[in-house]
């Protein structure tokens, strides 16, 4: 007769556990969901941002975004003010949850229709990683112009003269105004006429070899000069032979070299040329000649590049380039 009033109970009891574990089971499931949630979209955010730091100029890497992150539906935002990767957990477990993955390089965006399930493409320019939900162009080489026809006297005068063209150079990029004449001071210094404008032009020696760069006739410094000049010497249109594409600016010099993928022949590592880079005009000598050229120097690296272009019907050995470390250009 007891067991008959028991069984009541032991059903209850059976029923109340059986309703107690699956509720431990659920929570348990939701937990784990929530886990896994977290763990593959924060692995997602970090394979971004690493795809995206490790992106060498001249590649266009991608990375496919997945449909779901754990049966989660989800959107990818990118905050360039922060060069950061969002990923925000928009329905199912964990809604509402956000995870970041930074790339400690500057992001710009070029299409930002990123959708689960789509590509996105990184491409490297300059400093910068573009991002984009699209295919992305590679910007053209920034070619600097070729001249046609014989070139002006200046570019003559450069060849023989080359000290007091590089501080000619010098003088009318730092004036914007056409060089009438020119005296040396003394064996460091050259004193310049540009038109109502009288400038001193200080250069110095560098012994340090620049690749096939022996040494350099570097210039330091284009200030006023309150003097006269008293044994000038015409000088040729420096005008001229810019206007007329024999004769590259400072700012196309570094904009071309920047334009340009450079490799560091000795490690094989990429190299990017900095914006803020010093750009300077030099008489540089090899064991060929001595040639004008712009020296650009950031961190521990130097290049020396042609002030412009090497007449085509010349039978000597014209300047083009030069570094130190040696740099190779790949695209």
């Amino acid at each position: 007769m007891s067991d008959a009033h028991e069984l009541p109970f032991y059903l209850l009891f059976g029923s109340l556990m059986a309703i107690l574990l699956a509720g431990v089971f659920f929570m348990q499931l939701t937990k784990q969901r929530e886990f896994e949630v977290e763990a593959q979209a924060q692995a997602l955010a970090d394979d971004l941002a690493r795809t995206c730091f490790s992106t060498l100029p001249g590649q266009q890497p991608t990375l496919n975004l997945p449909s779901r992150i754990a049966g989660s539906s989800y959107e990818l935002e990118v905050d360039e003010n922060r060069s950061t990767f969002i990923i925000r957990i928009t329905g199912g477990t964990g809604t509402g949850e956000s995870y970041w993955g930074m790339a400690n390089v500057e992001l710009r965006v070029e299409n930002a229709s990123f959708a689960p399930g789509e590509k996105i493409y990184f491409m490297r320019s300059g400093d910068a990683v573009l991002i984009s939900a699209s295919p992305i162009e590679a910007p053209p080489e920034n070619i600097l112009p070729t001249p046609s026809g014989e070139p002006p006297e200046f570019y003559y005068f450069a060849r023989e003269n080359q000290r007091e063209a590089t501080a000619l150079i010098a003088a009318y990029f730092d004036v914007s105004q056409d060089i009438d004449a020119y005296e040396w001071e003394n064996s460091d210094s050259i004193l310049v006429r540009a038109g109502s404008i009288l400038l001193r032009v200080r250069g110095y020696e560098n012994g340090e070899n620049v690749g096939l760069v022996d040494s350099a006739w570097v210039i330091s410094n284009v200030e006023n000069y309150a003097g006269e000049l008293t044994s000038a010497t015409p000088s040729p249109s420096v005008e001229n032979a810019w206007q007329s594409g024999w004769l590259y600016s400072p700012s196309q010099a570094l904009s071309y070299l920047r334009s340009r993928t450079w490799r560091r022949t000795s490690d094989n590592s990429i190299v990017t040329i900095p914006s803020d880079a010093l750009v300077r005009a030099a008489a540089a000598t090899t064991n060929v000649s001595t040639y004008p050229t712009w020296r650009v120097e950031w961190e521990n690296y130097v290049i020396h590049y042609q002030t412009g272009p090497w007449w085509y019907a010349e039978n000597t050995p014209g300047f083009v380039f030069q570094s130190e470390p040696e740099l190779e250009a790949l695209v």
